[in-house]
């Protein structure tokens, strides 16, 4: 008996879908694009590639049968596969319901206030930080956030903004009334740098509040120039400086306004005080950056359902016990056997247990004052070189520190401050690194920390000054050059 016109179709239909699928499987796929697939991106493409061989072979030998067969089961397969999506929705929604939120309520055990707490909750206290300026520019002024962007050379910088209180541009600088967009390209050269932090930069404060503003107000010989940088410390500034010369930029003078930062990264971090990365987690960019980072969460972890099965895990914390980084040697990170080197992540976890907001011991404090004391020295003698071959005058401020100021309102219990760890660390570093400072009578290295004691008060928040403390500060730069140059 002949084959049949129909079952010839069948048989055509079988090996076309047969074909198909040897020719759609995974590996070929890979080879032939050159590039792998992921694992369930791989899994997807396989289960089809054998659903089509299958078909195919249903199609060649069973012909009408299998059609049969493939609708009876597709149609069993659907009302299962509808009743479980049913079933998922409705879990996940009831998963949904049942996900914590945050409890806004949530007493904070900081010991201090924040400015965004005290907006939300407190606007006249705000009010009364903020004279004269209305709830929206204080509100702006208040909720900065994310400042930093990323630099090639330095990691990062301050972030470019345009706005009403905030203008930053050329060269990373923030600009004020007498420094614009306009005119700080012709007026870098031959002008006075200012390096420092966040209080440099002039957070919660405007363009024209802030301690270089202050300067070119006060000296309108010079034109000062704001390199303040969230979170940079000293060697930072150093790199950022370095950076300016070799691309051909000039100073007339250096101004370098630090000690915040410097103390809380000597705290966090267990490196040589000279190799001190700009934040903790900058120590480990090599092992994971934009390349090795891991991929975004995948559609399973985002389920309502998977989400709140986590939290219970995310709840209870990492328990495990990390190895303590030693309080009295720094870590060799030229030593192959080093856990820096042998394993940098469990290093890390190791390292964000080290936080000036935690209790550090006597012979930790003694510790962060020697790593403190070998930092400012020897970047001074650097600096002073540096100045010598590049022709440059320089001088080292020692800043106001907020945590100690007696009237900073941000203090939650004026009464209880001296139990705070952040207090308690402070009160012990500060003191004795100025004590060095005054041993060494350096020509160029200025304690000012002392300006805060006329202005107590003079806070945004627990670290950053008020434009009052910030002309204060100028007022006292400019009285120290003055005298300096007298003798």
């Amino acid at each position: 008996m002949g084959i049949t016109p129909e079952v010839k179709r069948y048989r055509t239909a079988g090996i076309i879908l047969m074909i198909s699928g040897l020719l759609l499987n995974p590996w070929l796929i890979t080879w032939f694009m050159g590039s792998s697939f992921s694992l369930t991106v791989f899994g997807g493409i396989l289960m089809g590639s054998l659903a089509l061989l299958g078909s195919g072979i249903g199609f060649f030998f069973k012909r009408k049968e299998f059609i049969h067969w493939v609708t009876e089961k597709y149609r069993d397969f659907a009302v299962i596969v509808l009743n479980v999506l049913i079933l998922i929705i409705l879990v996940n929604v009831l998963a949904a319901l049942m996900i914590k939120k945050p409890d806004t309520n949530k007493t904070d055990n900081s010991g201090f206030y924040s400015p965004q707490e005290l907006f939300k909750d407190s606007i006249e206290f705000m009010r009364a930080v903020y004279p004269g300026k209305s709830d929206e520019d204080i509100g702006e002024l208040l909720m900065l956030t994310s400042p930093y962007a990323n630099h090639p050379v330095l990691e990062f910088q301050e972030k470019i903004q345009n706005s009403k209180h905030y203008n930053t541009g050329f060269e990373g600088i923030r600009f004020d009334r007498s420094v614009t967009s306009m005119n700080a390209a012709s007026r870098i050269n031959g002008a006075v740098w200012v390096f420092g932090g966040s209080t440099t930069f002039g957070q919660g404060v405007s363009d024209n509040e802030t301690i270089s503003a202050y300067l070119n107000r006060l000296d309108t010989s010079n034109t000062y120039i704001n390199f303040g940088v969230h979170a940079y410390h000293q060697s930072d500034e150093i790199e950022k400086l370095l950076l300016l010369l070799k691309k051909g930029y000039q100073p007339q003078k250096v101004i370098f306004i630090d000690g915040l930062n410097d103390l809380i990264r000597m705290i966090e971090t267990n490196f040589h005080p000279l190799e001190t990365p700009a934040l903790a987690k900058s120590a480990y960019t090599s092992d994971y950056n934009i390349a090795t980072r891991e991929p975004e969460a995948s559609f399973l972890r985002q389920l309502p359902v998977t989400r709140w099965l986590r939290s219970f895990i995310d709840e209870s914390g990492d328990n495990r016990i990390y190895p303590e980084l030693p309080w009295d040697k720094y870590d060799n990170v030229y030593d192959p056997d080093n856990l820096y080197n042998t394993d940098p992540k469990q290093h890390f976890m190791s390292t964000i247990q080290r936080s000036p907001y935690n209790p550090v011991d006597s012979a930790g404090l003694r510790y962060v004052v020697w790593k403190l004391t070998e930092f400012y020295s020897a970047n001074f003698r650097f600096i002073e070189k540096l100045s010598v071959a590049y022709g440059f005058e320089f001088s080292v401020f020692y800043q106001p520190i907020g945590v100690l100021s007696k009237g900073n309102p941000f203090w939650r219990n004026q009464a209880t401050k001296s139990q705070n760890p952040l207090f308690i660390n402070v009160n012990y570093i500060v003191p004795a690194v100025r004590k060095q400072i005054s041993n060494w009578n350096l020509n160029g290295f200025y304690d000012i920390s002392d300006v805060q004691d006329s202005c107590p008060d003079c806070y945004v928040d627990l670290t950053h000054y008020n434009p009052d403390l910030n002309r204060k500060i100028a007022e006292a730069i400019l009285n120290a050059e003055e005298e300096r140059t007298s003798n």
